[in-house]
Formats: structure tokens, sequence, C-alpha cells
């Protein structure tokens, strides 16, 4: 074989230097480098699951916080790409340290896991006093202070200063149900009946409207049709049990209607907790006339001021108390203890007496039992989970009546809470004379 020289130095053919660079490319074994690419996740709730993507491809579906790997390597040199391919429930997750080039292991991609914010928006009103009927931000209102549904998703408002129940459609359309400008006491159909600042509100399987009536202390019934009559109390304040007008209450404010139909008033100025059957009859669940705090069972309880009443699957009611700042569960025996709150005005979260609350007026319990709070004097909406466990779900405690996300929400004295099948909230925005509605994003029970 001729040799080849160049200068006195050995020129090696230029196969043989394409072998040796491939060679060296390769990991010096003509083995092919490849990498792994991983990191970590954090913040993933409990009872959810996220799937990751590598380059569009390669899904990795994680069910817990904690460290991932991808199972496929990339190649030395070659791009990577992390992104989310399908969300929690009920969270959002980003990426960091997501993409690059992969010339080692790739350990350091972060996912970060939060929840989502529940959404407020404004059902109907402007802001603007008044009695208009109208879709949306047309109609009006004068200091609503209760709300509830019934099972088509319609919500009706007790409007304390029109002195009227109105009713929203699942569309934002309001209308009259009865009532009138003009304050009173008669029976009737629609506008040929009245109340008397009416405080209370709640609806029956069947559609029937109940009217806590304050300044009448009666208790009306609405039928589907409009038509008011009285189902217990009179004109004349007091606390006697009995039934239909032989009973007597002291500025009923909050109401609720069980399964059965039986109606539970939260009696504010009786400090006490009545309960009607379907035929009238009046008798007092627990509490009595001299206001306190004292949990026990029936008159041995004590209560300040109860304005919001709320009654769950299980028979168990839950109050809340605008003068002691607390919120209390009564069984259906009678035993009534402290849910959320000690007495002491603030705002914290947190569980059972570390939580604090500021004249809270009204609430609701969804079928899960968590209870929502319409924390009027903090401009907040509450959350309590069974265990008594307290966080603040919409509004920061400063008044106002932005729509927005969460704490970037604002309310004005809200008084009035509903809850509907699918967890979403409507607030009786009283000072705004507003109704608004929270979006809530569901998690898993």
């Amino acid at each position: 074989m001729k040799q080849i020289h160049s200068h006195g130095k050995l020129a090696l053919p230029s196969c043989l230097v394409l072998t040796l660079t491939l060679l060296a490319g390769c990991g010096g074994d003509g083995t092919q480098s490849n990498y792994t690419i991983g990191g970590s996740v954090s913040g993933l709730a409990t009872g959810t699951q996220v799937t990751l993507l590598n380059n569009g491809g390669d899904g990795l579906t994680l069910k817990a916080s904690g460290a991932f790997t991808f199972a496929t390597q990339v190649a030395s040199n070659a791009g990577y790409a992390v992104t989310v391919g399908t969300q929690p429930l009920g969270q959002s997750c980003a990426v960091s340290n997501g993409s690059g080039t992969a010339t080692d292991n790739v350990t350091n991609v972060a996912i970060a896991c939060s929840p989502l914010l529940p959404q407020v928006t404004t059902l109907a009103g402007s802001g603007t006093a008044g009695s208009a009927d109208g879709t949306g931000s047309d109609a009006s209102f004068r200091n609503p202070y209760t709300v509830a549904l019934d099972a088509s998703g319609n919500v009706y408002v007790a409007d304390r200063g029109n002195n009227m129940i109105r009713k929203i459609s699942p569309a934002g359309v309001v209308t009259t149900l009865a009532g009138s400008a003009t304050a009173g006491s008669a029976d009737g159909t629609g506008s040929t009946a009245s109340f008397n600042n009416p405080y209370g509100v709640a609806v029956d399987a069947s559609g029937n409207v109940y009217v806590a009536d304050g300044n009448n202390n009666m208790i009306r019934k609405i039928t589907p049709a409009g038509m008011v009559t009285t189902l217990a109390g009179s004109t004349t304040a007091g606390s006697a049990d009995g039934t239909g007008a032989a009973a007597a209450f002291n500025s009923p404010s909050g109401i609720a209607v069980d399964a059965s139909g039986n109606v539970y008033v939260a009696d504010a100025s009786n400090h006490m907790i009545r309960k009607i059957t379907p035929a009238g009859v009046v008798t007092t669940l627990t509490g009595s006339p001299t206001p306190g705090r004292a949990d026990g069972t029936g008159a041995a309880a004590s209560f300040y001021g109860p304005t919001g009443v709320a009654v769950d699957a299980g028979g168990n009611l839950y109050v809340a108390e605008r003068y002691n700042h607390t919120i209390r569960k009564i069984t259906p025996a009678g035993v009534v203890t402290t849910l959320a709150g000690s007495g002491t005005t603030g705002k914290a979260d947190g569980t059972g007496s570390a939580a604090s609350f500021r004249n809270p007026s009204a609430l609701a319990v969804d079928a899960g039992g968590n209870l929502y709070v319409a924390d009027s004097s903090n401009s907040m909406i509450r959350k309590i989970t069974p265990a008594g466990m307290v966080t603040t779900l919409a509004g920061s405690g400063t008044a106002g009546r932005a729509d927005g996300a969460g704490p970037a929400a604002s309310f004005r004295s809200p008084l009035g809470v509903a809850v509907d099948t699918s967890g979403d909230l409507y607030v009786a925005d009283t000072s705004n004379n507003m109704i608004r509605k929270i979006a809530q994003v569901q998690l898993p029970r």
C-alpha cells in the first residue's frame, strides 16, 4: 500500500477521520448519550391529578406532590419542553424551568399547583337603590336582606327597603313576586299583599316561599302563584308558643325549611330558635329571651341576636349569631355547640375558636355539609368545613363593589347568602343594592 506523507506527518484516510468523529459524539464507544427529564410537583390537592407532557407527548399522570421523571429519555443536545396536558380539578399548575437543551439529566423542572379562585360577578342591580323590575343592571333593589334558591335555580330576594319579595330567573330577569312599596301586613296575591321590612326568605321543595316579616313579627307563606298568607304570629311582638296567630315572635330574621316542610326561625330579639310545623304549630327549640352565649341543650343554651339559620340534610341547624360573632350548631336533639368563632370580633381564618367573624348575619349549607357565611361587617363571604375550618372565599375585608376573583372582589355589608346544587353562591350585597354570584371552582369531595 502506498504511504501518503504531508510535510513529514502521517495523513489519515478521510473515512477514518469520519469514523473517529462519529465515535467521539457517541461517548467514545459508539453509543448515543440519552438523558432523563424530571423535577418536582408541589401543591397538588389530595384526590386530584395532573398530566404532564414532554415535547407534546410521553404523557405522565401524577396523583400526588413529589418528584417525577418522564419514562422516555432525550438524546444528548436534543430539546425538551415540559407542559401541563391536563390541569387538576379546581387547580391551576404552572411550569418553571420547563424547556431547554439536554446536556445532562434534568432534575429541576418545577410544577407549582394552586387553587383556582372563585369568581364574583353581579347578577342583578346597579348599585343605585330602586324598585324597578328588569334584567341585570336594569333592575334595582333597596337594601336586599337575604336570598334563597328553588330547585330550578330561581333566586328569591327579601327586598327589605322596598317591602317586596323579588324573583330573579337564572337569566337574571327580575320580577316582583309579592308586596309593594307601601308597608303593611295584608294577605293577598301579588301587590295586594304587604310586608313590613321582610328580613328572611326560604323556599321549600314545592316552590313555596317563606318570609320572616321582621317588623310585622310574622311568618308569611307565598305560593308559586304569588298568594300570600300568614303562617304564624301577629303584629304584636312576644315569645309565646302556639298555633298560627296565637304564637308570637320579636323581629324574626333568618328562616329555613327542611325536607319535611318544617320551618325554622332565628327569632332575633327573643334570642331564640323557633320551629313551625306545616300545620302552623310553633315551639321553641332552644334559647330564651335572656341573651347569652352558653352552649347546652334546649333552654339551657343561649344566643345573642341570632339572625341567620340553615338546616342540613341530617336535620342539624346552623345559626349565625350577629352579636356573639359566632356560628352555632344545633343537633336534632336540641344540643347547641359553637362551631366557629370565639365571641371576639375579627377576620382571622382558622379552626373553631381560632377563627373570627364580625357580625355574621346569614349562612347556607351545601350537600357536602360545608357552610357559607355572610360576614357582614367584614364585607366577606366565609366558608366553614364540617370540621370547623374557616377560610375566606371572597372579599378582603375592605368594603366595595368590585367584581373579580377571590380577595380582588368586594362587597358592602352582605347580609344574605344561598348556595345552589352546583356549589355556586348568591349573595345579598345589601348596602350595594345588588345581588352577586360567586362561581366556585369545584374540588373533589
